[in-house]
């Protein structure tokens, strides 16, 4: 996975960039060092004011850099302030998912009450020099930043009214309830209390075992390697709770890959829309995110809560076929949306 930290000066893009080092151990790229390495050698002509230009000039190269990390498979956080608003047009679609943005902005109001304090912290881990950093133009570089980010629909943090930067690398997206974030193998015993449950797993027509849950959460982290998606932990952002298991699959029908939704919740959370609002965010997440055309679900035909979700969704019923699970044929019904 690639980490692109971007936003205005001081707002504690290296601080956050070495707390993530530190925590997951990923390896990061500071684009100032890189800047200044190009000025100091001499292969520029450009200087540290030049930032329209410098932006130009470092990030078609740290654009490549990108690319070739997410081919090779390896993980990296880039931090800096050369990351134009619209990065993502500078990657084709199946790039996307294996790149999460993070933007730090300053609200006016936390300027205007934290200033001094802001100034001081800038060389809470660079021994920056001394320069003129007005009040008035710190508000209106991060205001400028905000806009980008809104326009662009880039993922940001705006810090208001204290300084609260707690990023969740596994966070993939949310919706107006629910917090997604990826599987990993600390998830086992709430992903035990949905897959060991019989009546949860009423599709499976059984529940799982201990070792059938540790191959289910392998198959996720495969998935997140392979397509960059799989099923997701959602979670609800008021209570902490995890509701369930809501994402993208790689299905296939008739021989030929689809992406397919998936979605499994815990008893307690049935009946209360998170599976219609969960689906809703996947297929926005598989149109405008991961550039699909279109987005199926499989069905059996007795699930009557999942066929009335996939109707709430202007889903179309497509096809009918046969899903043989641990030698036993299963009959499901395909539904569809294009894009």
């Amino acid at each position: 996975m690639i980490f692109l930290i971007s936003g205005s000066s001081h707002t504690g893009k290296t601080l956050l960039a070495q707390k993530l080092l530190e925590k997951y151990k990923y390896p990061y790229i500071s684009i100032d060092h890189l800047k200044m390495g190009l000025i100091r050698s001499g292969k520029t002509e450009l200087t540290p004011e030049d930032d329209d230009k410098l932006t130009d000039y470092l990030w078609p190269i740290v654009c490549e850099m990108i690319k070739t990390a997410i081919e090779n498979k390896q993980n990296l956080i880039v931090e800096g302030c050369y990351i134009p608003f619209d990065f993502k047009k500078d990657f084709k679609k199946e790039y996307l998912p294996f790149i999460k943005d993070i933007c730090l902005i300053f609200s006016e109001n936390y300027i205007e009450n934290n200033y001094d304090k802001i100034i001081n912290k800038g060389r809470v881990i660079e021994k920056r020099l001394d320069y003129n950093y007005p009040k008035e133009l710190m508000i209106e570089d991060n205001k400028k930043v905000l806009k980008g980010s809104l326009k662009y629909k880039n993922d940001y943090i705006l810090i208001d009214k204290y300084y609260e930067v707690d990023v969740c690398m596994d966070t993939v997206l949310t919706s107006e309830r629910l917090i997604f974030k990826r599987i990993n193998k600390n998830d086992f015993k709430n992903i035990s209390e949905m897959l060991k449950d019989p009546e949860v797993m009423y599709a499976w027509e059984k529940g799982f075992t201990s070792e059938e849950v540790e191959r289910w959460i392998d198959k996720r982290l495969k998935g997140y390697e392979e397509f960059g998606y799989d099923y997701f932990l959602a979670i609800d952002k008021n209570t902490k709770k995890v509701v369930g298991q809501i994402g993208l699959l790689d299905e296939v029908v008739f021989g030929e890959h689809f992406t397919g939704l998936g979605y499994i919740l815990k008893k307690e959370f049935w009946h209360k829309g998170y599976a219609l609002e969960g689906a809703n965010a996947m297929i926005e997440y598989a149109f405008s995110l991961l550039g699909k055309e279109k987005v199926i679900a499989t069905i059996r035909p007795e699930n009557e809560a999942s066929l009335k979700v996939a109707k709430k969704l202007k889903m179309n019923l497509e096809s009918e076929f046969i899903k043989v699970y641990k030698g036993k044929e299963m009959k499901h019904l395909v539904y569809s949306i294009l894009k």
